[in-house]
């Protein structure tokens, strides 16, 4: 499942970390199976509560550390792994921005991107086809659960894209040209593209986009990380509407 091809065929994915596991089993996934090495998990307070609860899972299994070592994909492994099933695609939320991933190659980025808009409300996050897996074990460990709040749909294509974001219009982050962002209405629903980090957005994009904003920088800068700008970008919509959340006391 470290695969992508394997992810599809199977309809798996692969948690690694007590935060996404917790996440997944809060979520209301079923783990199977779920894998575990006692003496990484007693490290922490949450490996050890997680730890007691698994022991009795039957679909939880304790492993030696050597045996671990060769399942997991980190270098300094938490201790539990799982196999869980790829939740289906869920509707975009009626309210807030939706973010388009346009050829977003770092999986890193990818789940980073999922992990603001979650924070930041959004309605939904789409990657099209050439977008790194959002499903990918360096996704899932960037987003830090927040694969299981918001709603996802991945590999779409233009026409699938145009249908789903309807009556939205699609706006284009960009380096240079169109309105700085804060003078741009982000209150209603819209639809922001992230375009590729190498080379911005796509061609397609341009084409089906109404209009750019862009997020200006100093001089001599060439550009923002994908994550980064779309972070400030959903921020923005989020003061612009009236932030629902107070400050923690």
């Amino acid at each position: 499942m470290s695969e992508r091809k394997a992810r599809q065929r199977l309809g798996l994915c692969l948690l690694e970390g007590v935060r996404l596991v917790e996440s997944a089993q809060a979520a209301g996934l079923a783990l199977d199976p779920i894998l575990y090495a006692p003496e990484r998990l007693a490290a922490t307070a949450a490996g050890r509560a997680l730890r007691k609860r698994l022991e009795h899972l039957a679909e939880a299994e304790e492993v030696a550390d050597g045996v671990f070592r060769a399942l997991s994909d980190t270098v300094t492994s938490q201790g539990v792994v799982a196999a869980a099933p790829i939740p289906p695609p869920l509707p975009l939320l009626a309210e807030g921005p939706v973010l388009v991933l346009d050829a977003i190659a770092d999986p890193g980025n990818a789940g980073t991107i999922i992990r603001s808009a979650h924070a930041a409300g959004a309605a939904g996050v789409v990657a099209l086809r050439g977008t790194a897996d959002l499903w990918a074990p360096r996704t899932l460990r960037a987003a830090m659960g927040s694969h299981f709040q918001v709603p996802l749909q991945v590999n779409l294509d233009w026409e699938q894209l145009a249908a789903a974001l309807h009556p939205r219009p699609l706006l284009i982050a960009a380096a240079r040209g169109g309105p700085f962002y804060w003078d741009v209405d982000l209150r209603g629903p819209i639809a922001i593209v992230i375009g590729s980090e190498a080379r911005g957005a796509s061609s397609a994009a341009q084409a089906a986009a109404s209009s750019s904003i862009c997020i200006p920088m100093a001089a001599g800068a060439e550009s923002l990380n994908a994550a980064a700008a779309a972070a400030i970008l959903l921020f923005e919509a989020v003061r612009q509407r009236g932030s629902p959340w107070q400050p923690a006391p």
